[in-house]
């Protein structure tokens, strides 16, 4: 048994992203073989299809920001073909929450899917597509975000990303 800095690790992503999953895989594997007393850090998995629960006291996204968002220390964002559904604001859900970490000088990791996109989908997504485009623009303004073409990319990328998470929360 050790003493570790529980790093609470919010996924965020649109519903066509297929990745959600993958994150969790990444998160559980860097905990399992990297989580020691040496760097006394673990990563724990949070996103609204665990750790929400039916409620209608208010609108989802301010419960999910409230219960989930604003108690997590870390957000993971995925995208692919759309930026997400609209809020009342016009941004999407994930778009929101991503603003809610950085508004809190919290950390965020950006991953763009780069998987072919059929052309059905290239024709009846085209909007959303644009769309993201010109987030994934907006966000190399700000920083660095990373790109996958396959699962397995993602989640050698997010281990190796870990690390230097844990290495800047050592160093703290």
């Amino acid at each position: 048994m050790f003493t570790a800095k529980v790093v609470r690790t919010f996924i965020g992503s649109p519903g066509d992203v297929r990745e959600r999953n993958v994150v969790r895989e990444a998160l559980g594997q860097w905990n399992a073989k990297r989580s020691s007393p040496a760097n006394g850090v673990a990563f724990i998995p949070v996103s609204w299809e665990t750790h929400a629960f039916p409620d209608l006291s208010a609108p989802g996204q301010p419960l999910i920001d409230k219960r989930l968002v604003q108690s997590s220390d870390l957000c993971i964002a995925l995208f692919w073909m759309k930026p997400g559904g609209s809020l009342d604001s016009g941004a999407s859900g994930t778009v929101h929450e991503i603003e809610q970490f950085r508004t809190a000088n919290k950390r965020v990791m950006a991953y763009f899917c780069q998987d072919k996109i059929s052309r059905r989908d290239a024709v009846v997504y085209r909007d959303e597509i644009a769309a993201v485009e010109n987030l994934r623009s907006q966000m190399r303004d700000i920083g660095l975000v990373g790109e996958y073409k396959r699962a397995a990319d993602l989640k050698s990328q997010l281990l190796d990303a870990l690390d230097e998470v844990a290495r800047d929360i050592v160093g703290s």
